[in-house]
């Protein structure tokens, strides 16, 4: 896993520094039509609310109705899995304040701009990937069975911030990462009682 993590990383600087420009513009350009409408439907996949929405529900059924801990505590870990790497991601986007590449192309601003709370400048790093990853990965740990399909639309996810010009391909490569280790860390740290088996 550690390696992973820095090669991604890696990569992730030198996109900054040699392809992210080159990726916008292009897909500006070239995405456009039936090719933009597609991935439109497709990067809703990666908004946290229905996730945060349903797994709370499902906990609160399972829980007090059904009286199912073991299910409840799926929909627990899901629940956290969402929120904190969310919380996460939104930290460094302030922190960070990377310009949006449409502010590229109306005002041929690149960077960052540390401290911004401002859409334009919280590029860095793409929510919606932090999501989509952070669910492929508990997919992978407990439905091993689905994880294929899991990562899948995760790296779709992915793409479709970057061909939509909302985000660079380092601001998703590092969203990714974020979701990834957010699960991670939470598999370690997870109160005992509250323990899930996983593969």
């Amino acid at each position: 896993m550690k390696q992973y993590i820095i090669i991604t990383f890696f990569i992730a600087i030198c996109a900054y520094f040699v392809l992210d420009r080159t990726i916008a513009e292009w897909s500006v350009h070239y995405c456009v039509g039936g090719c933009n409408d597609f991935f439109v439907a497709v990067t809703q996949l990666g908004i946290s609310t229905p996730y945060l929405i349903g797994s709370a529900l499902l906990f609160f059924y399972f829980h007090y109705i059904k009286k199912n801990l073991y299910k409840s505590h799926h929909a627990l870990f899901l629940f956290a899995v969402v929120a904190i790497s969310g919380i996460i991601t939104g930290i460094i986007k302030v922190i960070a304040g990377r310009v949006r590449p449409c502010m590229l192309f109306e005002k041929v601003l690149y960077g960052f701009d540390f401290f911004h709370r401002n859409s334009d400048m919280n590029s860095f790093p793409s929510g919606h990937t932090t999501t989509a990853f952070a669910l492929a990965m508990y997919i992978s740990l407990y439905w091993p069975r689905w994880a294929v399909i899991g990562w899948i639309i995760a790296i779709a996810v992915g793409v479709s911030r970057v061909l939509l010009t909302k985000h660079y391909l380092s601001d998703v490569l590092v969203g990714a990462l974020v979701g990834v280790i957010t699960v991670s860390i939470l598999c370690i740290y997870w109160p005992k009682k509250w323990r899930l088996n996983s593969a």
